[in-house]
């Protein structure tokens, strides 16, 4: 069944370390949790000692502003990434209209100069839909006793090449193989260790896109 509710507490069993139950209304008792409520980690960062490894030596971008943009009578069969002065720009169509956004550095340049170059680009005015600050990078460990971080709550390189939902779907396929009714904490490290080696290919292979030849002229 889905309950609805506000989850305000977690209880946590001083021996073991694991979480015993959420609370919000209702009192939400499990034998393991799934923490998948984005940024915001209500589960981990209530009751863990959690780390953030920071990709921001690789990856360089931090910001972004997303805008749609009127219907089209065509459309084409892919997602456009275009390169801008401080970033890129997606544009990607959807049902009714078009969904666009141009990701940034906001140490080069700040969401109103990113909205200028944008209307620039496009060659007439833009109404922003959201402003979006983001920190590329991973937790060190996704699962700590007997919760589990999963999509955003765990990980985020950046919207290029949209790599979250896929990284999402290797994490739970990677879990269903070490998950068992009373995992050791062998167990949950190897989990860790390979899920960390997943997000540092993801990482790497993003970080590619932004790399230029030498010119050798």
């Amino acid at each position: 069944s889905i309950v609805t509710d506000d989850i305000t507490n977690v209880m946590v069993d001083e021996e073991s370390g694991n979480i015993i139950s959420v609370n919000g209304e209702l009192n939400h008792e499990a034998d393991f949790f799934v923490d998948c409520s984005g940024f915001s980690r209500l589960l981990l960062s209530k009751v863990f000692n959690i780390k953030w490894k920071s990709y921001s030596d690789h990856l360089f971008m931090n910001e972004a502003i997303a805008f749609p943009t009127e219907d089209t009578e065509e459309y084409t069969p892919y997602t456009e990434a275009r390169k801008m002065n401080a970033g890129w720009l997606w544009r990607i169509p959807t049902f009714g209209r078009w969904g666009n956004g141009y990701v940034y550095n906001n140490n080069l340049i700040d969401k109103d100069k990113a909205l200028e170059e944008v209307e620039k680009q496009y060659r007439h005015k833009i109404d922003v839909a959201k402003n979006v600050n983001f920190k590329p990078g991973a937790l060190d460990k996704a699962w700590i006793k007997n919760c589990l971080a999963v999509g955003l709550c765990a990980n985020f390189v950046e919207p290029l090449e949209a790599s979250s939902i896929g990284t999402t779907i290797q994490q739970m396929w990677l879990f269903t193989h070490y998950y068992v009714d009373k995992p050791t904490d062998k167990i949950i490290d190897t989990y860790n260790e390979k899920l960390n080696l997943i997000m540092s290919n993801i990482r790497d292979f993003i970080l590619i896109h932004y790399l230029n030849e030498p010119n050798l002229n």
